[in-house]
């Protein structure tokens, strides 16, 4: 059964502040798939469900090279 996704778009955060996020995120949420993505100064301007659209894209991408390293 696949985990119900929820999107974590983060804006003007520091580095530090991103990580402490996504760790307590996944900590308060180990049931949900939480995608998470920070903006840039291009994705800034978009449309949200563009945003999002390629936020899971990168995801899923990601996902499959996760799932391909672990099997080496």
């Amino acid at each position: 059964m696949e985990k119900e996704k929820r999107y974590i778009i983060m804006h003007g955060f520091s580095r530090d502040e991103v990580l402490k996020i996504l760790k307590l995120m996944r900590e308060n949420f180990p049931e949900k798939e939480l995608i998470f993505a920070t903006t840039t100064p291009i994705n800034i301007t978009w449309k949200l469900e563009d945003l999002i659209n390629e936020i899971d894209k990168e995801h899923e991408t990601m996902k499959k090279l996760k799932h391909k390293n672990k099997n080496r």
